[in-house]
């Protein structure tokens, strides 16, 4: 309340009527009562200031006339005018601004119920896998989930995919994750959601080609993604999940989107509460930033990117390295649609596939074509022993 502290050399009655009058823009009475105690060291009530000042305008309403012209009497109105629309002004800012701390307060109850419901269904059908195997390995695995693009649906010559297949891939990858650990005797299993786990509906083409809405897609993707994870508990000593967000799943078109505001967050904030009971999971969600994260596999830095940002390339390597401030050890991606793998500067850059595969009207105008595919590396302390490009039927 800067504005209405008291002037140098105000007469202590001329700053209680400026005070007093401008009492909409401070608050209640009470709120002035305070200010003015507080400026002048007196004790009095706001009834005591609230009186004084009626008496005041009581005296300047019977004298007004007699001692100001009308030029002057229509400054003060027009001053007063001001005075009033200001208060108006405020008074609706300050309604839209409660308005809004309700909404936000209720939101934020809405996510509690939400999370916590999410946490007892989790208990009840995500129970503690209680795994362990005490054997020494010398490797972990590094599992590369993306481009699901869950709710597209397509079907030609050159490809099929829908939920229910997307299903069935889910089940043959897991399967193969799997029967690579045994065979490797792997330690832990590290996964990394590489974005563009829904197909949304950010464009007309992708809308058209969507078999549930982007409601239904969420709900769908975190469900059958948080399954997957918790069959991995079963044959893993720990499992680590980390997630970056695709452009698939933002909010709005490019030009206008925000770069946090995207739903592949959603998925993971379910994955989190549903699998709290699972003691062999770790959920990362305090990753640096929304469009990369970092693992630490055996003592090297592994950054997951989607790729929307940063190029599969040299280049997209030197930016990305220049950004962070040091030279990881490798680099996933996703965004393309195929596995892929080089060695850009000493730096490893791995690319996971996509679920869906080709066969729709993007790919087929773009003479893309590829199966459904997915990547899973094996890690030792040197760094990738082994590329598994996983294909799916």
């Amino acid at each position: 309340m800067e504005a209405f502290k008291r002037l140098e050399n105000e007469d202590e009655n001329a700053y209680i009527w400026r005070v007093c009058d401008n009492k909409d823009l401070i608050g209640t009475w009470q709120d002035v009562c305070n200010l003015l105690n507080e400026e002048l060291h007196h004790d009095y009530n706001e009834s005591w200031y609230r009186k004084m000042y009626q008496s005041f305008m009581m005296v300047f309403d019977s004298i007004k006339d007699k001692y100001f012209d009308n030029e002057q009497l229509n400054k003060m109105e027009q001053k007063k005018q001001e005075i009033i629309k200001e208060r108006f002004r405020l008074n609706d800012e300050r309604t839209a601004y409660n308005r809004a701390l309700r909404n936000d307060a209720r939101l934020e109850t809405r996510l509690d119920i939400l999370e916590q419901k999410i946490t007892d269904f989790g208990k009840i059908n995500f129970p503690d896998s209680n795994y362990s195997d005490n054997d020494t390995a010398d490797n972990d695995l590094l599992v590369l989930l993306s481009d699901l693009h869950i709710g597209q649906t397509f079907k030609s010559f050159n490809g099929e995919y829908n939920t229910k297949i997307a299903q069935t891939r889910m089940g043959q990858y897991v399967n193969k994750i799997i029967e690579i650990g045994k065979k490797n005797n792997s330690d832990k299993c590290y996964v990394s959601l590489q974005g563009d786990l829904i197909s949304n509906s950010i464009h007309k083409s992708i809308a058209i080609t969507n078999q549930e809405n982007v409601i239904q897609q969420i709900k769908f993707a975190s469900e059958l993604i948080t399954a997957f994870i918790y069959e991995l508990s079963h044959h893993f000593n720990r499992v680590i999940v980390t997630s970056v967000s695709g452009n698939h799943s933002r909010l709005d078109k490019k030009e206008d989107a925000l770069k946090d505001e995207r739903l592949d967050d959603l998925v993971i904030w379910y994955m989190d509460a549903a699998l709290s009971d699972v003691k062999n999971i770790d959920i990362i969600t305090n990753n640096p930033d929304t469009t990369f994260a970092v693992m630490d596999i055996r003592g090297k830095k592994y950054i997951n990117v989607h790729g929307d940002y940063d190029a599969f390339s040299k280049n997209g390597v030197a930016s990305l390295s220049m950004m962070l401030g040091y030279f990881p050890y490798a680099i996933t991606f996703g965004h393309l649609h195929t596995c892929a793998m080089s060695d850009e500067g000493g730096i490893k850059i791995i690319r996971g596939g996509s679920l869906a595969g080709s066969g729709d009207d993007y790919t087929i105008e773009k003479r893309l074509t590829g199966k459904a595919s997915q990547m899973v590396c094996v890690c030792t302390d040197k760094g990738v022993e082994s590329y598994n490009i996983i294909e799916l039927e």
